[in-house]
């Protein structure tokens, strides 16, 4: 749900910010981010609502709309969403056309949609950040009692408020002198336990981390998580990022994790070309853990 460009409007239509209601995204706010699936009616409103019940007083600004176009939000999102606290049920369904994406440095695919955003659609995957979440579907897969709803819900929103991290302290970017990134096949353990590393023992050293993996994101390993907190470094809300959502001429220094720096040649050639390229070639705890 978000507010339509006015040269989208329907005649005698007003603008929410006319009508005295708060704009939920716009240029008042530093960081806009659009969530999008199918029809604008299950999962990118669940994802809307909760960044909205979640940003505080984070200036990230939110709305949502449908790749094909709105329809109207389902009744088990709404339910659900109702148990948790999140009122979603004034939302309205939106359509992607009534957007431009130039308005939004973040925008996610909530639904593994992301191949409908190619051809004319493109300029969407192209701003300064693009998921794609992949989440269920629930009105597809939910055998009548929401319990696939609500699973859906809560995963939606451990994903908008790893994404509120994210945006709220920057672990990396031009404000730091240096910066680090740490890939692997999957960004699932040995690079997450790396990244959180350097975060803990960076100190007040200008160095910005980031992690991904090579072949893509999946999910961070729950034996990388515990371990880790024995040692007392939290890396249980680190996203699994996928190295081609960030450009390596962003970074000073790259690290292999995992002995697979051959995976970076080709057209992955320019991650080994930067100031520092190393190789660690560490063991996978997930291949040999007893």
């Amino acid at each position: 749900m978000g507010v339509a460009c006015a040269t989208c409007m329907n005649p005698g239509e007003t603008l929410p910010e006319q009508t005295g209601e708060s704009p939920t995204w716009g240029p008042q706010y530093k960081k806009n981010v659009m969530f999008l699936c199918n029809h604008n009616s299950c999962r990118s409103q669940m994802a809307d609502g909760w960044l909205r019940a979640l940003r505080g007083n984070s200036s990230v600004g939110v709305a949502s709309a449908g790749i094909v176009g709105g329809t109207a939000v389902k009744e088990g999102a709404i339910t659900v969403m109702k148990e948790a606290g999140v009122d979603i049920s004034g939302f309205s369904s939106d359509a992607m056309a009534d957007f431009k994406p130039e308005d939004f440095d973040v925008v996610i695919s909530c639904c593994g949609c992301g191949s409908k955003l190619d051809g004319d659609k493109e300029a969407w995957k192209k701003r300064t950040s693009f998921q794609d979440w992949n989440l269920d579907d629930p009105p597809a897969i939910d055998p009548g009692d929401l319990s696939a709803y609500r699973r859906v819900r809560d995963e939606c929103k451990a994903k908008v408020q790893e994404l509120l991290q994210s945006l709220a302290e920057p672990t990396w970017g031009p404000q730091y002198k240096t910066n680090v990134m740490f890939l692997c096949n999957h960004n699932s353990c040995r690079s997450q336990m790396a990244d959180g590393w350097l975060r803990v023992l960076r100190g007040n050293s200008s160095v910005g981390v980031a992690s991904a993996g090579i072949v893509g994101g999946t999910a961070v390993k729950e034996g990388a998580i515990t371990v880790m907190k024995e040692a007392g470094v939290d890396i249980s809300r680190f996203s699994s990022d996928a190295m081609a959502d960030f450009k390596p001429e962003d970074f000073d220094v790259v690290i292999s994790c995992c002995g697979c720096g051959s995976k970076l040649d080709g057209d992955k050639e320019a991650w080994k070309k930067r100031t520092s390229f190393q190789d660690w070639n560490l063991d996978d705890p997930p291949a040999i853990d007893p």
